[in-house]
């Protein structure tokens, strides 16, 4: 099996195992070096004053005999040298006084240690003290055993610290894949519209992937609802001008109605209604499902009011209304563009829907924490349904002005209000009177980046 086909437990455990390995490996190396040159230091500094001890036992026994190698003084001299755990030659001249190394014997492997002067009372060299190890490296049966124990035990360290790695390897591993494994289920029920489970002991990067997921997860649930909507919006909106134009049609075959230029013209106006609401709806499924961000600043409704009156004055004008403005200073925290929509979307419902001849009100202000603006018309407010006003492409049946609304404006312009913590509202009054609300500006309020459900929607 490929190293590419292995789990992530998996192959985090094999780096573990691998990593504690490698470790212990050059651990062993390294702490075996440094220990077999300390013991062999010890056993270098052991042998010098095992000879420095027996010359002294040596030196002693010589003047002791009253400057002379007597017997007795060999006797009991050989006896104590035995004790130093060394074999030694004690000789005077090319005598040997003292031979305990059994040199003779076959099948046995001596080594010098040193060879050292024995000196009398009077500072003459009296005889030479030969050391003998058995071995090849001068040690003697108890430093061999010695050495080969710290060996086993260091090997034995070196074995339960792998297994000690594998177990910690196993451990973390399993930590670290099991919110990963719960991700992976997560982000396969992501197209059936579930949610990132919470992860309170994953590490900061798998929260991250976390927050990642959910943001794709409501991204999806986003483009989920706009799909249905836009599903709901084609068949409810569609269903009336497509009936008109069949029962037209029909009415031509069966000579109802005569194929003539007016007939033509009727589909023909009807066909291009039908295109424009099936680009309006296109177009705000496309807004719904990716939204535009609102750039939030601090943005002078007056200035707004003002900009918009210069646009539309003519087409007031022309409709025989008079657009009033009065713009009191009112700084708020909002988006310039959503804003300047808003308004543009509340004067262009009050041209169609104004009586004749009236007048329509533009005005801003501070109220209580809030920056205001108000559109205001003498329409008549019980022709309203205020249940429905600002339901998409709900249209009020009173229409005067024939430019050809769907009834999208209002419903827009309730959502942007809302993205940048406002509200939009049908307030009770002599008329109609629709009333803007957003947060009133502070110093704390520049800069900042929101999305909006239906930013930049198209107006209706």
């Amino acid at each position: 099996m490929s190293v590419g086909r292995l789990g992530l437990r998996a192959r985090l455990v094999a780096a573990f195992v691998g990593i504690a390995a490698l470790a212990v490996l050059v651990a062993a190396l390294l702490t075996g070096w440094g220990l077999h040159r300390t013991f062999d230091d010890y056993l270098a500094r052991r042998s010098d004053q095992a000879g420095r001890d027996a010359v002294a036992l040596a030196e002693t026994a010589y003047a002791t005999a009253g400057g002379r190698w007597s017997a007795d003084a060999l006797d009991i001299l050989s006896h104590e040298l035995v004790l130093t755990g060394y074999d030694y030659r004690l000789r005077e001249g090319g005598r040997v006084l003292i031979d305990t190394t059994k040199l003779d014997r076959d099948g046995l492997d001596f080594r010098r240690v040193s060879e050292l002067p024995v000196h009398g009372p009077r500072g003459g060299r009296v005889a030479t003290l030969e050391l003998y190890a058995l071995g090849a490296d001068g040690d003697t049966p108890a430093d061999e055993e010695l050495r080969q124990e710290l060996d086993q035990g260091h090997l034995l360290a070196a074995a339960i610290a792998a297994v000690v790695a594998i177990g910690a390897g196993l451990v973390v591993a399993g930590r670290l894949s099991r919110p990963l494994r719960r991700l992976t289920v997560a982000a396969r029920g992501l197209a059936a519209g579930g949610r990132t489970p919470e992860l309170p002991g994953a590490s900061a990067e798998v929260r991250e992937l976390a927050e990642a997921l959910d943001g794709l997860s409501a991204d999806l649930e986003r483009q989920r609802r706009a799909r249905r909507q836009l599903a709901a919006d084609l068949s409810h909106e569609l269903r009336t001008p497509l009936m008109l134009l069949q029962g037209r049609i029909e009415a031509m075959q069966d000579g109802v109605v005569p194929f003539d230029a007016d007939g033509l013209a009727a589909l023909h106006t009807e066909t291009l209604r039908l295109s424009r609401l099936i680009g309006q709806i296109e177009r705000l499924a496309e807004s719904e499902a990716q939204p535009s961000p609102l750039r939030v600043g601090v943005v002078a409704l007056d200035e707004v009011a003002a900009q918009v009156h210069a646009s539309l004055a003519a087409a007031f004008e022309i409709r025989g209304l008079a657009l009033e403005v009065d713009a009191r200073p009112a700084r708020a925290a909002g988006d310039p563009d959503a804003v300047r929509q808003i308004a543009v979307n509340l004067l262009s419902n009050a041209l169609k829907y104004a009586p004749p001849a009236g007048a329509v009100r533009l005005g801003t202000a501070l109220d209580d924490g809030w920056a205001t603006m108000r559109v205001h018309d003498d329409g008549d407010p019980a022709a309203l349904d205020p249940d429905r006003i600002f339901e998409r492409f709900h249209r009020g049946s009173e229409a005067a002005w024939t430019s050809g609304g769907e009834g999208l404006g209002l419903a827009i312009a309730r959502e942007l209000a809302e993205a940048q913590g406002g509200s939009l509202e049908l307030e009770p009054s002599g008329g109609t009177c629709f009333v803007l609300r957003l947060p009133a500006a502070s110093g704390a309020a520049s800069g900042r980046t929101q999305a909006a459900p239906t930013a930049r929607a198209p107006k209706g």
